[in-house]
């Protein structure tokens, strides 16, 4: 793969919108067109910049202050997933449970689920994400 141009350096990029993110909203996006996961601890209509890390995943941050604010995986379904058994499984409708079949356990099923693939991502890329991995880890305990 060649080498990736980024706008600015990796080090520049800052962490502390995720140290502070003590909001309960997180928007996560799958876009099966373009096969594209995104984690997102702002509203989807902010603009953001993406911050490419390796082949498929990208940190998301703000254009005027280098916050890092979210997160996306390229190739996500087709090559992504299937490099990680246990993102595999988590991906996977089959193993899926609600217990009282209800409206609302089956919405908090599903936001279970998403908070654990974003963790799985988030372990599985640790090394390329580096420290704004553990802060994306704390933002998501507050979901």
């Amino acid at each position: 793969m060649d080498k990736i141009k980024q706008l600015v350096q990796t080090s520049q990029l800052k962490t502390n919108y995720l140290s502070n993110c003590h909001q309960s909203k997180i928007f996560f996006h799958y876009d099966d067109l373009s096969d594209t996961f995104m984690l997102l601890f702002v509203p989807p209509d902010k603009e953001t910049i993406v911050h490419y890390l390796d082949k498929y995943v990208a940190i998301l941050y703000t254009p005027n202050d280098y916050e890092i604010v979210g997160l996306q995986v390229d190739y996500f379904q087709s090559d992504f997933i299937p490099m990680y058994e246990d993102l595999q499984r988590e991906w996977c409708l089959s193993d899926f449970v609600v217990k009282d079949e209800s409206f609302w356990d089956l919405t908090l099923s599903v936001e279970s689920k998403k908070i654990s693939i974003a963790l799985g991502i988030i372990k599985a890329k640790q090394e390329v994400i580096g420290k704004p991995a553990e802060e994306f880890e704390k933002a998501l305990a507050y979901a």
